[in-house]
């Protein structure tokens, strides 16, 4: 259905279209592919403000909510419960995403320190270990970006 108001149209057109970036964003956390969001990311973007755009325009004109007939007024909260639907689907996907990458490396720093402190041993048959010095510790540095 076409809304009679110009503004309600165009916020549904983003609305939806930004649902759809999400849940393909959604896809491809779930296929464990999250290199290739990086395609959606200038998309989302623009979804993004151009949603946030509309939403203000609509509330600084008075009496849009009065152009809107029943019917439209039932699609646009529709799509506007679906969208917060999505939206946090999409957060829990890439909250998801993010603690199995953060557990991911912790283990690889853990196993790198492991290996950088050696078995600690006089040879290779000897009953005798020693502790690692620290001073042999190399420092292992990994920087994880914490953004969503």
């Amino acid at each position: 259905m076409i809304p009679e108001n110009a503004q309600v149209a165009d916020l549904l057109k983003i609305t939806t279209r930004l649902i759809e970036v999400l849940e393909r964003e959604i896809e491809m956390l779930r296929a464990m592919k999250p290199s290739e969001m990086q395609s959606l990311q200038h998309d989302k973007i623009v979804l993004a403000a151009a949603y946030e755009t509309a939403i203000r325009a609509l509330q600084t004109e008075p009496g849009a909510a009065q152009t809107i007939t029943p019917a439209v007024r039932e699609e646009l909260q529709e799509v506007t419960e679906r969208f917060h639907r999505v939206l946090a689907a999409n957060e829990r996907a890439l909250r998801a995403t993010k603690e199995a990458t953060n557990r991911l490396l912790k283990h690889i720093v853990s196993e790198v320190e492991k290996q950088q402190r050696g078995p600690g041993t006089y040879g290779p048959d000897s009953q005798a270990r020693m502790p690692a010095a620290p001073t042999q510790r190399r420092a292992v540095s990994v920087t994880l970006d914490q953004r969503l």
